[in-house]
């Protein structure tokens, strides 16, 4: 096998396995929103009844961009199996519920502390605790 020929080869694999992964983040996507046709934003507001009703508003519309049209977050979503959002993102989330909250920059000195959080339900329960506090 040449040189061009390994090139080749090793530039198919990549491009099959970009198209793989790809379409098995669509069937991801297309499975969530069949699952949770029935599953509506007021659902999700009731789980977080106690809380401000803001504080599920803000989380709901930060998550937005990593579901699909018409997805809503259920609380038992994980942050970074479910969604797939690594430690960066985790905190860009939490910053821009913080932000659509009214909270301020002492969220972002806090932003650490909610990359560890597991789920949905632990944000808008953090989110929650610091609108309580503020």
């Amino acid at each position: 096998m040449t040189g061009w020929e390994k090139v080749g080869a090793l530039t198919a694999l990549y491009v099959i396995g970009a198209l793989w992964v790809n379409w098995l983040m669509v069937r991801r996507v297309r499975g969530a929103v069949a699952v949770r046709a029935a599953w509506t934003a007021a659902d999700f507001d009731a789980c977080f009844a106690e809380l401000d009703p803001r504080v599920a508003l803000a989380v709901r519309d930060a998550l937005a961009p990593f579901y699909g049209e018409g997805v809503v977050p259920r609380p038992e979503d994980t942050l970074r199996r479910f969604l797939k959002l690594d430690r960066g993102e985790v905190e860009d989330v939490a910053l821009d519920a913080g932000a659509r909250l009214g909270l301020t920059a002492a969220a972002e000195r806090e932003a650490l502390l909610v990359a560890d959080l597991p789920d949905v339900a632990a944000l808008v329960r953090y989110l929650g605790e610091r609108v309580r506090q503020s």
